[in-house]
């Protein structure tokens, strides 16, 4: 854990940018309106001109619609690329990659998403500097110190899923974060965890909305008292219940934040409680959904940061409610209400375990040539995994794909693969990821 968290340190803190850009954004978040625009116009500019030069996948379609930097003069110029689906990117394949980098030298990454499909993404090394210090800079406006003890309810494999017995949790003395393993929480390992948290004098508390409430909740039944000072939660949705139990048991304030593994958008919380969408990671477009009489909105954006593989006016599939407020905070950024489309069902076992949305999302990272996929639990004991495969799917995919669920579900857990033509969408035209039917 050591060795491990002295590379992470390096490659995040030391190897890239990430002083440099942490002092632009804290100098960057005050700017007004004017000043913003004009960093993502430069941003776009010289985005639009690295994709003509570099990725095949952009040369073509631009050369098509006769597109080239000079013809961006306005942020609104974006307009002329086409709405770019996961779809559109799994077929691109490494056309969408870009050749200026020597492929060795590139990080690869996994998403599943609210949308349940697997997509392969490649990074730049100095991509992940800048990620970092973007990452930090939610951190900051939490109260967290680079110094501060985090722990962390993600999704990090520590132990087997079948493991029961030792301790389910590893703590990195360089980064100092503690790893709990989500795969292992209960009710039961909750409270383990609790003391494990209390026993390394943890600051913060970051992870999956469903596993901190799941926590919060058994430190309430057994009056686990812990000095937490504030909590983060991610990729799922936070309810009102599910804040207001957290805030009650730890007695803090929660900060919800939405980023992608895609990295193109980032919206973080700030100390009045409002929604930022963060204007230096990318440009952000809330494209109305629905109709007219409602405020939704889906995400639309555009990465700035990650040139190995650039995405133009990329669907999240994630839908948001508009606001158009300012914020007493003071800072410039766009706002929004809510974010609302990451709502997904959790597996329950028949020991007690909840396993989260976003944690079983994480199985299907890895798996090559799966369109969208689906987990739908019918009983305590049992659930089936519906996949849309690609044309080029093969039976060594197949394999590796159960060699994946076996290796991060416990065995008290029976699965059934079912191989389908299409997954249902929601009345937002998304997947949801996890469905349970267990009443």
């Amino acid at each position: 854990m050591i060795a491990k968290g002295a590379f992470t340190l390096i490659t995040k803190r030391f190897a890239g940018p990430f002083w440099i850009r942490r002092k632009w954004l804290n100098m960057t978040q005050w700017f007004g309106k004017e000043q913003l625009d004009e960093i993502q116009f430069n941003l776009l500019r010289r985005l639009v001109r690295h994709c003509y030069l570099s990725v095949p996948y952009y040369r073509k379609l631009m050369n098509e619609r006769g597109i080239n930097a000079e013809n961006i003069k306005a942020l609104e110029d974006i307009n002329q690329f086409p709405i770019l689906t996961k779809k559109d990117v799994i077929r691109a394949g490494e056309s969408i990659v870009s050749t200026k980098y020597p492929r060795w030298l590139l990080g690869r990454a996994f998403t599943g998403g609210t949308t349940g499909t697997p997509l392969k993404l490649r990074r730049d090394i100095f991509s992940i500097g800048n990620e970092h210090a973007f990452v930090r800079r939610q951190w900051d406006w939490a109260g967290i110190r680079l110094t501060d003890k985090c722990a962390y309810l993600t999704g990090r494999l520590i132990a087997r899923p079948d493991q029961t017995k030792g301790r389910l949790y590893a703590y990195d003395p360089i980064m100092r974060e503690l790893i709990l393993s989500t795969y292992h929480l209960s009710k039961y390992t909750a409270k383990q965890y609790a003391y494990a948290i209390k026993y390394y004098g943890v600051r913060a508390i970051v992870g999956y909305p469903s596993a901190v409430y799941l926590l919060a909740q058994t430190c309430l039944d057994d009056d686990i008292k812990l000095q937490v000072s504030v909590v983060l939660t991610s990729s799922e949705l936070l309810t009102e219940p599910m804040r207001d139990t957290i805030c009650r048991a730890f007695n803090c304030q929660v900060f919800d934040f939405y980023g992608s593994a895609e990295r193109v958008c980032y919206i973080h919380t700030c100390d009045h409680g409002n929604y930022h969408i963060i204007p230096e990671y990318g440009l952000t477009e809330l494209v109305k959904v629905g109709s007219s009489n409602n405020n939704e909105f889906k995400i639309v954006a555009t990465g700035f940061w990650n040139m190995a593989m650039p995405l133009i006016r990329y669907d999240m599939g994630d839908i948001v409610v508009g606001s158009g407020n300012g914020c007493s905070c003071g800072r410039q950024f766009p706002t929004i209400r809510s974010i609302i489309g990451r709502q997904a069902d959790s597996v329950i076992t028949s020991s007690g375990r909840r396993l989260g949305a976003a944690l079983l999302t994480h199985l299907l990272y890895g798996v090559s040539h799966i369109i969208e996929s689906q987990i739908v639990q019918d009983t305590l004991s049992h659930i089936t995994i519906k996949y849309v495969p690609t044309e080029r799917f093969s039976d060594e995919d197949l394999r590796d794909f159960k060699n994946l669920i076996t290796e991060h579900l416990p065995s008290e857990l029976n699965v059934t693969f079912e191989r389908v033509e299409m997954i249902e969408k929601t009345s937002n035209g998304k997947i949801k990821s996890v469905v349970s039917e267990i009443r």
